[in-house]
């Protein structure tokens, strides 16, 4: 809808305000559009990030864009698989003497190569790359073509005041006026500046653990780089781990050797004289250094100092306020969770507000927000800097661990490549090391086979299978409060995923075949009917809506042909049945009460099961 044209056109009133233009709050905004919810987005920059970060976005994420129409769009704009297939380790990028540009180790990256096989089983959608400088654009684009979201960059929120039903917003636009806004529910996904400081919220856990700075740069590497490596990480004589940098390719095109910009992470040594002080004016010494290419000519496009952390706010909601993303929880960029928490987040959080403001439940849903997704972010914090941590172990994988100066740190590398039965101990000692880099660059359980155990859900009493302490091998599975494993139906000769069933914010009822399932769904259509809630009964099998033609939801499903699988719209598995029960009217509709947390259907008197 509309952006800045006429600053003066803020709604006086609205049933979503969210606070924040970055991924997690242009996401929320084109969720709730989708679920027929307006809400108003401002945003205190004049317009998106300009720094290309998070540029990974796992499966969870495209199948969440999926079922909104922009994964599509992502995938293209984003890195192609052949440009993309591998991470690098090196002892620099440039340099003259034996051990400077030598590759220490390469891994296949988010599900390419060696993993692209079991990535494809898993999920309808492979992973993307796209750094925020993009895909920011591209959700803000999507943001604005829908007629229910209000998009207003350059405006600040200045004070919020809590009231019995909704909050007062105090906004400054961009000639400074000041306008009042009321809304139903305030989301803050501001990163954690403005909303969490004045509600009192506080930030739990380890702040400032590094201070690292991002340059962002426009150079000819080509000389220096593969096409298939998406990024660089060196350790060498000079530099250790972090502090050598990460080079990721920015792109946009083409994304091969000869990408026209790029970007580097580094950490900053404690009681460098520079923290604080790199700039786009001086930066250029500092990259040539850490690429070891003293001659390169770039040119400075942005520099971004950070820190990292491990913090989570200590409340997901005050009042009527939810926060969303890095104003909820921010950990390091090891395993790519960060933003991908953040989509998550919104993606969990807006279907329950339409709900609610749908009058469909009551307001105890929202609070099964923080019953969610609190463990399961705190989780990804953990593991992120676990990630994080884990590659100081590499040095000790290469030998490094008691070399202290640049010369005894040159010796160990010389060693590490001398062509002797030694040698090649040391290498393959150093690939076992870094083989355990696989838990942060395709962390496939973490991203797909995280769980709810308690929530909007109905627990069915059995344990969840075992899971890989690597986060690495997913297990699919039907339980409640997991994802719907991915299976490829059929539909008169058209291909699709489970997880397309059903139209954006429906529940959706899996049935088999044969009476039983014909109860279920029908059971469904008639709830539909005499109930606000949006619910579809879909039978899988041959003579049903669907076809399972390679059986493979036959085998992923745990419950028999007379039993159903109750998918929630964020396509989470809200309850299963295993198999027929004697009323599956009341049994749905005892569901949804606990589900929604309001009576339905009050018309209808529930037998016991």
């Amino acid at each position: 809808m509309s952006s800045n044209e006429n600053p003066n056109n803020l709604p006086t009133e609205v049933p979503v305000l969210v606070i924040g233009g970055g991924g997690s709050g242009l996401t929320l905004s084109i969720l709730l559009s989708d679920y027929g919810i307006t809400s108003l987005l401002v945003e205190r920059r004049s317009g998106t990030s300009h720094m290309p970060k998070a540029g990974a976005h796992n499966q969870r994420s495209l199948e969440i864009f999926r079922r909104h129409c922009i994964a599509e769009e992502i995938q293209h704009a984003g890195v192609p698989a052949q440009n993309r297939l591998r991470a690098a380790w090196m002892t620099s990028l440039g340099g003259g003497d034996p051990i400077a540009a030598r590759e220490l180790y390469s891994i296949d990256l988010n599900g390419e190569g060696s993993f692209r096989e079991i990535y494809e089983r898993d999920s309808p959608e492979l992973s993307a790359g796209l750094g925020q400088h993009l895909l920011e654009p591209l959700l803000r684009k999507h943001a604005e073509s829908r007629s229910q979201a209000i998009l207003k960059f350059g405006h600040q929120l200045m004070t919020l005041e809590q009231h019995h039903a909704g909050v007062i917003a105090s906004i400054k636009d961009m000639r400074g006026e000041i306008h009042r806004v009321r809304a139903r529910y305030v989301i803050a996904a501001d990163g954690g500046r403005t909303v969490g400081p004045m509600l009192g919220a506080q930030m739990i856990g380890r702040s400032g653990l590094a201070e690292m700075l991002s340059i962002f740069f426009r150079a000819d590497l080509s000389s220096y780089v593969s096409d298939d490596v998406m990024a660089y990480w060196f350790v060498g004589p000079k530099h250790g781990s972090w502090a050598g940098g990460s080079l990721v390719k920015a792109g946009p095109h083409p994304w091969n050797r000869h990408s026209p910009t790029w970007t580097i992470h580094f950490m900053l040594p404690e009681g460098d004289s520079d923290i604080g002080q790199i700039t786009v004016d001086n930066a250029l010494p500092r990259l040539q250094d850490l690429l070891h290419l003293p001659n390169l000519k770039a040119d400075i496009l942005g520099v971004s100092p950070w820190k990292i952390d491990a913090v989570q706010v200590d409340r997901y909601r005050i009042g009527d306020v939810f926060f969303i993303g890095d104003a909820a929880h921010r950990q390091p960029p090891t395993s790519g969770l960060g933003l991908q928490s953040a989509i998550q987040d919104a993606d969990n959080l807006s279907w329950k507000l339409a709900s609610v403001l749908h009058g469909q439940a009551s307001e105890d849903l929202l609070d099964t927000y923080e019953t969610e997704r609190r463990p399961v972010c705190k989780q990804n914090v953990e593991y992120a800097l676990f990630a994080f941590e884990n590659q100081f172990a590499f040095e000790a994988g290469l030998g490094l661990n008691r070399a202290k100066t640049v010369e005894e740190r040159s010796e160990v590398f010389e060693a590490y490549f001398e062509e002797t039965p030694l040698g090649a101990t040391r290498r393959a000692r150093a690939a076992e090391v870094f083989n355990t880099v696989r838990l942060e660059l395709n962390p496939h359980d973490r991203e797909l086979g995280f769980y709810y155990e308690a929530g909007a859900l109905v627990p069915d009493g059995t344990s969840l299978p075992e899971r890989d302490p690597m986060g690495v091998s997913y297990r699919p599975t039907t339980r409640p409060g997991s994802r719907l494993p991915h299976a490829w139906l059929n539909n008169r000769g058209a291909r699709l995923s489970t997880h397309d069933l059903g139209r954006t914010g429906e529940f959706v009822l899996l049935c088999g075949y044969g009476a039983a399932a014909l109860e279920w769904s029908e059971a469904a259509t008639q709830l539909a009917k005499n109930t606000k809630i949006p619910i579809v009964g879909i039978r899988i099998a041959p003579d049903g809506d669907y076809g399972d033609p390679t059986c493979i939801w036959s085998r992923l499903r745990e419950v028999s042909n007379d039993g159903a699988i109750l998918l929630r719209p964020d396509k989470y598995v809200a309850a299963r049945y295993h198999s027929s029960v004697k009323d599956p009217y009341s049994c749905l509709r005892q569901a949804f009460e606990r589900i929604l947390g309001k009576v339905v259907d009050a018309s209808v008197t529930i037998r016991p099961l």
